[in-house]
């Protein structure tokens, strides 16, 4: 190929990037210096938080600090341990020594886990994760309609999950209950005990209240968020936002995005940030009162994450389909935006 052709190649995939990169997890590393974002080019980003809200802050240093191709397809989820980054691709799921990411331009991962297979060209893709750092355990839900609870000691599942009739498209974990939960393409959000096989323990069917269906979109839950003390749950997609006291399984609040569906949800100091398939970052009361519309710069969010593991640099990032991740200081307004480098 041609020294021309191949850099009109060059081009074309860097504006293809441009226009279609969607960045659809955060991570913050355990310091809170750093955030770690995916995308659907496969590549990982890392960013530093601590330099970017410096007062001398520059462009420069809201761009990444290290940017590599991490899997070859898409990376929908991100989880962050005490050690590891935890990436889940479309094949596998990789653990990445956040001391490498920092320093090292190119590296590798620290260890693999191999989603069980009956065929190796029907290897499912993983949605969600999440961390139990009690136990040491991760919780995957993917594109096979199961969740595995996997010791990260020996790589190995050691509870499947089998209930859900259609794939999952998030988790979440409750550790103060050994439980975790899961919502899924199929309209259910399920609550599941880590220590036992298909040990459902109860089931929430959001899509049969008629406050929240909206039939014309289907069924499908695209989040599911627990708050710290493990008494409410958040989850939400083709039917509206509902808000479940976990004890009672009983609903008590819908929050209405009617120009929109609902993509990532999390609880904040007793508030629910919520947003999805509109440019606009939703602040809602427990009782489903909207206090705030935000306008965020991706056309749709995916992820919302909040930086707790560090008192200087707490902040809300927010990112989607845009090449853009916004970071939020207060959480009523953009502050600044890191540049995702695909």
């Amino acid at each position: 190929m041609s020294t021309a052709n191949f850099s009109k190649l060059e081009r074309a995939r860097e504006q293809r990037a441009k226009l279609y990169t969607t960045v659809f997890s955060q991570a913050y590393s355990p310091c809170g210096n750093y955030l770690a974002t995916c995308s659907n080019f496969g590549q990982i980003a890392v960013f530093s938080v601590k330099n970017a809200l410096a007062v001398d802050a520059t462009e420069e240093s809201r761009k990444p600090i290290n940017s590599f191709k991490a899997h070859n397809g898409s990376i929908y989820a991100l989880e962050a341990t005490p050690g590891f980054l935890v990436s889940g691709g479309p094949s596998e799921i990789h653990g990445w020594k956040w001391k490498n990411l920092i320093h090292s331009k190119d590296p590798k991962p620290a260890w693999t886990l191999t989603l069980p297979s009956s065929s190796p060209y029907d290897i499912p893709e993983t949605n969600g994760l999440a961390y139990n750092s009690q136990n040491d355990t991760l919780i995957s839900g993917g594109g096979d309609n199961l969740v595995y609870i996997w010791d990260l000691e020996t790589g190995e599942p050691i509870v499947t999950m089998s209930g859900h009739k259609d794939y999952i498209h998030c988790v979440a974990n409750l550790e103060k209950s050994n439980q975790c939960v899961s919502g899924s393409e199929d309209g259910t959000v399920r609550f599941w005990d880590c220590r036992a096989k298909n040990s459902m323990s109860s089931m929430f069917e959001p899509n049969k209240k008629k406050a929240v269906k909206r039939p014309e979109l289907g069924n499908w839950i695209s989040c599911v968020a627990v708050d710290g003390a493990e008494q409410w749950l958040v989850c939400g997609g083709a039917p509206y936002l509902s808000c479940w006291h976990i004890p009672s399984s009983t609903m008590t609040s819908v929050l209405q995005t009617p120009n929109s569906c609902s993509l990532t949800a999390i609880f904040h100091e007793g508030k629910i940030l919520t947003a999805g398939s509109e440019p606009t970052l939703f602040h809602w009361t427990m009782n489903g009162d909207k206090e705030a519309e935000i306008p965020v710069s991706p056309e749709s969010v995916y992820s919302l994450a909040v930086n707790k593991n560090s008192k200087s640099n707490k902040v809300l990032s927010i990112a989607g389909f845009s090449l853009s991740i916004d970071v939020c200081t207060n959480f009523n307004y953009r502050a600044f935006s890191f540049g995702f480098a695909s």
